[in-house]
């Protein structure tokens, strides 16, 4: 299939028919037509280290597309995407992984946070994640005690996902993962897309390292409804 709807109309019949499938695939349709950061005082120690104002390709293994751009604290990071992998099923499987830590893509064995599930909408840590509803240019350090945790979903534990899903003849497999805890909208009806829920900040927690961060489309250049998954969002070291 050569457009969006149809793909995701294909996953909407498989997720209808069946949540384990739902939650196993992710939506993978490149055929058819995202980041902030402190810098450490001690930048031997950042993998990528970069020039503030500058804008450069992202590195790391598996990397296919996107670029990062540092403005003094602030990283934005767009059209983040790496190699996807064969699996069962459609759409084909396929994980994103990325370290806030040293600007660059992980691996499965050093990711700090993991973009999974439909969509690669799943976001995932082996470490913390919270979310708050604040503005991101308000969050600061202190609100990581007031955050909330990730909610129960059927994707599993310490999963920020799907928060609503909009439309009509929305089947329960798919309602089911909106828990009113996640960072997106689902909008069933409207052309199974995906739009960030509006004023929500994520916040990934690891020893002392704390981020904040917000996903703003995961779309190729940021158009709704375009090629898809590739991540925009923006991060920065609080």
């Amino acid at each position: 299939m050569t457009t969006i709807s149809k793909t995701l109309s294909r996953l909407a019949l498989i997720m209808a028919g069946s949540a384990l499938i739902f939650v196993s695939c992710s939506k993978n349709n490149d055929v058819v037509a995202p980041g902030t950061e402190k810098v450490s005082a001690d930048l031997s120690k950042v993998a990528v280290t970069i020039p503030d104002g500058s804008i450069v390709s992202i590195t790391g293994p598996g990397v296919t597309s996107g670029t990062i751009n540092r403005s003094g604290a602030l990283y934005t990071v767009a059209n983040f995407r790496q190699a996807y992998s064969t699996g069962p099923g459609q759409p084909a499987d396929g994980n994103f992984y990325w370290r806030f830590t040293v600007n660059e893509a992980g691996t499965p064995a050093n990711f700090e946070i993991k973009f999974t599930g439909v969509a690669t909408g799943d976001i995932t840590s082996n470490d913390s994640i919270r979310f708050i509803n604040k503005s991101f240019a308000t969050v600061v350090a202190g609100d990581w005690a007031t955050a909330s945790n990730p909610g129960p979903t059927p994707a599993g534990s310490n999963v920020i996902g799907m928060n609503n899903v909009t439309g009509t003849g929305v089947p329960p497999a798919v309602s089911a993962y909106a828990n009113g805890a996640g960072w997106y909208t689902y909008n069933w009806s409207a052309g199974h897309t995906v739009t960030p829920v509006a004023g929500r900040t994520l916040l990934w927690k690891s020893g002392a390292n704390l981020f904040k961060f917000e996903i703003t489309s995961i779309y190729q250049n940021g158009v709704t409804g375009g090629a898809f998954p590739y991540y925009n969002f923006k991060y920065q070291q609080l």
